[in-house]
């Protein structure tokens, strides 16, 4: 395995192309038999995604609203559900093999991300595994700017990833992919985005503005309501003695 320069393009980093989440898990390490942390967890959709790939995971949201949706779903095998941030983890320490932020590092605040990633190396084994997902600029965000800008959360994320995570770690890679999302309708995208409780700086009131309808339609592919949904990853194994 290389070594990707922190500052490094996105036009020179490896794309895998259309991917799904546990094909590009997939190319980095194995889930089966593995215990992680879904840190930021949402829905658990993600969690779900990695459970049926083998691992046991601790799926954590700090979200009281998303927490109390969680704690109502019937169990998904393989999963345990806690209301906590990351900064505050109910494990042992180097007790976990792996840790996933899945487009929930950049809704961290960024004064607590010396915490956050203080409790990710406590809790990792020495050959443990830190993965970041985040999304990356496209016509979908365009839409979505109109009611939820993240730019500056974004940029704080991947400032704290390149000065507090990577020089904790030997190896660290970036790859880039993209999964395909389709809506039936504009109501069907104002209902999707507008419903997330962990996103309270809007109601779907903002989501459904006419400004955000032109848009919508304006920049969607066909057929359908088709968005390439692009996505960074950040892959970082094996914690530094030293």
């Amino acid at each position: 395995m290389g070594h990707s320069a922190n500052n490094q393009s996105l036009n020179s980093i490896r794309d895998l192309g259309c991917k799904k989440n546990i094909e590009v898990i997939n190319e980095f390490v194995s889930l089966d038999g593995k215990f992680v942390i879904d840190a930021g967890c949402g829905s658990m959709i993600f969690s779900e995604q990695v459970a049926e790939a083998g691992a046991q995971v601790l799926a954590i949201d700090p979200d009281p609203l998303q927490a109390k949706i969680n704690r109502e779903t019937s169990p998904i095998p393989n999963i345990r559900f806690e209301e906590t941030g990351a900064d505050a983890l109910s494990v042992d320490d180097h007790s976990v093999d792996g840790v996933f932020f899945s487009y929930s590092l950049h809704h961290i605040p960024a004064e607590i991300y010396p915490q956050v990633f203080g409790e990710v190396f406590r809790v990792l084994k020495p050959d443990g595994f830190l993965y970041v997902i985040e999304p990356i600029d496209c016509p979908l965000n365009e839409v979505m700017m109109l009611f939820h800008n993240e730019q500056a959360e974004r940029a704080a994320a991947q400032t704290a990833l390149n000065e507090l995570a990577v020089p904790a770690f030997e190896y660290h890679e970036v790859v880039t992919y993209h999964s395909i999302s389709e809506f039936d309708s504009f109501d069907h995208f104002a209902t999707h985005f507008g419903s997330r409780t962990f996103n309270p700086d809007y109601t779907e009131a903002d989501v459904r503005a006419p400004a955000v309808r032109e848009a919508f339609e304006r920049l969607a592919g066909q057929p359908k309501y088709r968005f390439e949904a692009p996505k960074v990853v950040m892959f970082l194994e094996k914690l530094k003695t030293s």
